[in-house]
């Protein structure tokens, strides 16, 4: 019958299949697979859309940072800003940087338009010196991707990305960064006086387009937020509906 999965996963089978859950009670009364698990979508002055992978969050991480006395779920850290996967891994290890297990290592530039493409970097690693005393993950921020089978409870697809000037692009190095996973917000703790005057100061530096492909693509790309596709491209769904004609 040249049935298609769009023709089936349509939203009013969407909507009929949350119907039929809340009327046999599933929706309240199932038990999840596990607590706490699954992703969380964020948003604050340093993004509109990012979304944090809760399900890795180990109780080694949850003690060190989310179980403060009437803070729980909520920690502020000292930004450790990066332009890029070449940037961090040269200055992961500096000492001028000071980091310690109060500090969050953001990436940024790693977004469809900056990067080009968009990639998975933003589960960076802590530095040696913390690794040697067994601090194995540091929170991680960034405009980019990560592996679906990375153990980082990052905070990921940052969009808009800095690229295109997303809050990541005036976030400095020592900035506080304060994340409530109770309220799903994640902000600088700056005034908006200082983040108009960096904004003036433009946008963080991005590798050159290479290829014309890499043109093209950030041309018409949309933001990660979105799917980060060729935004045009959805014209071309059916495509495959009747065939193109020959070119020979």
């Amino acid at each position: 019958e040249d049935i298609k999965p769009k023709d089936i996963l349509t939203q009013k089978a969407f909507e009929n299949a949350i119907a039929l859950v809340a009327a046999a009670g599933g929706s309240t009364n199932a038990q999840p697979l596990a607590e706490k698990a699954g992703f969380l979508v964020l948003k604050g002055n340093l993004f509109d859309f990012a979304i944090m992978k809760s399900s890795v969050i180990g109780a080694d991480f949850r003690a060190r940072y989310l179980s403060d006395p009437g803070k729980e779920d909520i920690f502020e850290a000292r930004a450790i800003v990066f332009d890029g996967s070449g940037d961090y891994h040269a200055r992961i290890n500096d000492p001028a940087l000071n980091i310690d297990e109060h500090c969050i290592l953001v990436i940024r530039g790693a977004g469809p338009i900056g990067w080009p493409g968009s990639a998975e970097v933003v589960n960076m690693q802590p530095p040696d010196a913390l690794l040697k005393r067994g601090i194995m993950s540091l929170p991680t921020l960034g405009d980019g991707r990560q592996s679906g089978t990375a153990d980082s409870p990052s905070i990921l697809n940052a969009s808009p990305e800095s690229a295109i000037g997303g809050g990541l692009s005036w976030l400095r190095t020592g900035d506080t960064i304060r994340i409530d996973l109770n309220t799903g917000r994640c902000d600088a703790l700056l005034d908006e006086a200082t983040i108009a005057e960096r904004r003036k100061e433009g946008l963080p530096p991005v590798p050159e387009t290479m290829t014309p492909w890499q043109e093209i693509y950030r041309a018409h790309t949309g933001q990660l937020e979105t799917g980060g596709v060729l935004e045009f491209a959805v014209k071309y769904q059916d495509l495959a509906a009747k065939l193109p004609r020959h070119n020979h």
